[in-house]
């Protein structure tokens, strides 16, 4: 019987850690979730904006997007939507 007390103890402690202080080190913080989507937008911006730099130096009028098409393309790709100046996951 004090076998079976101690295994329940050890089960009852291990699902508490598991559920309390383990689970809050897994979670991310909502600003560092805003900077790595903001970081990701920059970057596609920027990849946007080098490929519509390329079109124009080779004479194709279309290729690449620029201002808020490049945003728009990128919030698109990444799967992001703006609300409140932040970027946020749909």
């Amino acid at each position: 019987m004090a076998k079976f007390v101690v295994l329940l103890a050890l089960v009852g402690a291990g699902y508490w850690y598991w559920s309390g202080p383990y689970q809050e080190t897994r979670q991310v913080a909502p600003s560092d979730q805003h900077r790595k989507h903001a970081d990701i937008m920059q970057r596609c911006i920027a990849q946007e904006g080098r490929m519509q730099s390329a079109g124009g130096l080779g004479g194709l009028a279309d290729v690449g997007s620029s201002g808020e098409d490049a945003e728009r393309v990128c919030a698109a790709k990444n799967n992001l939507v703006k609300r409140d100046g932040q970027w946020y996951a749909r």
